[in-house]
């Protein structure tokens, strides 16, 4: 027995009785540095996930900006929906804007909203929107403007009375419509001094202070001191006066109250070259 103790001190397992053998403590400390290099390991596995997304993120980024690069945002055509294929646009200083065909022809679109095609031989023609905003060139090509484009607020258009949410649309220079409701159309011509009321059942109303008439209706007419003339649609129901200045105030069937005014002229009530206006026109047509 002493023999084993002098040849495990000989060895170095122990330094003694009370102590922990050297391999042992040996065994130990491997353990604690294998624990301290997993950490770091740990740390590092760590770090290297969160530089890969960051790096992932990066490369994202780049991609969509090379998409943004390769595929630019389309032009902005307003007040057009579209236009064709190869038309380049510009601002103008008035607030105006031209567009250029890929032909050469050119769309001028006035700071007022008037619209102008200019020929490549420099020749001018006016363009009017047909209804739906539809604008037709010279050549026979159509262009669509956006709705916002064609549509009025109720003093552009010379009406009072109209409900909030109902705008009129422009349908040509001078012209706008109104859908009404119970199925009433109202056309009002600002350069004639004129307006149309279309009705459910197909008649029509002619109101302006030089011509009063009944499209499939009779149409009673009075006058009113002061160059004023009354008028009452016997089958629609729609009544009113027109002010011999042309403004016109017709209680319509549908109960909504309108006054409709036009630009001043030169105060011959749409008859050029008479100092009064022409006598009513009353009849019913088919």
């Amino acid at each position: 027995m002493a023999l084993v103790r002098l040849l495990a001190a000989g060895l170095g397992v122990t330094d003694g009785e009370g102590d922990e053998p050297y391999l042992q403590q040996i065994r130990d400390s491997l353990a604690e540095i294998k624990g301290i290099l997993q950490q770091s390991h740990d740390a590092s596995e760590a770090l290297r996930a969160e530089a890969q997304t960051v790096l992932e993120a990066h490369a994202e980024s780049a991609q969509q900006y090379m998409q943004v690069v390769d595929q630019p945002m389309p032009p902005d055509f307003d007040p057009f929906v579209a236009m064709p294929a190869g038309t380049a646009v510009r601002d103008l200083p008035d607030g105006g804007r031209i567009f250029t065909l890929a032909d050469g022809g050119m769309v001028r679109v006035g700071p007022d909203g008037r619209l102008t095609a200019i020929g490549m031989d420099g020749s001018v023609t006016p363009l009017e929107p047909a209804r739906g905003g539809v604008v037709t060139l010279p050549d026979g090509r159509e262009l669509m403007l956006k709705p916002e484009a064609v549509r009025m607020t109720h003093e552009a258009a010379g009406i009072e009375g109209l409900p909030l949410d109902i705008d009129p649309t422009q349908t040509a220079q001078g012209r706008c419509r109104v859908e009404l409701p119970g199925g009433y159309r109202l056309d009002v011509f600002q350069s004639e001094r004129t307006a149309m009321i279309g009705n459910p059942a197909g008649t029509s109303v002619v109101l302006g202070i030089s011509r009063i008439e009944g499209v499939g209706e009779d149409i009673e007419v009075r006058l009113v001191p002061g160059g004023a003339k009354g008028f009452t649609a016997m089958e629609s129901g729609h009544k009113g006066v027109i002010e011999a200045d042309g403004t016109i105030h017709v209680a319509m069937a549908n109960g909504l109250d309108l006054v409709i005014h036009f630009p001043d002229d030169d105060g011959s009530n749409g008859d050029p070259g008479s100092g009064s206006p022409p006598a009513c026109i009353c009849e019913e047509r088919d």
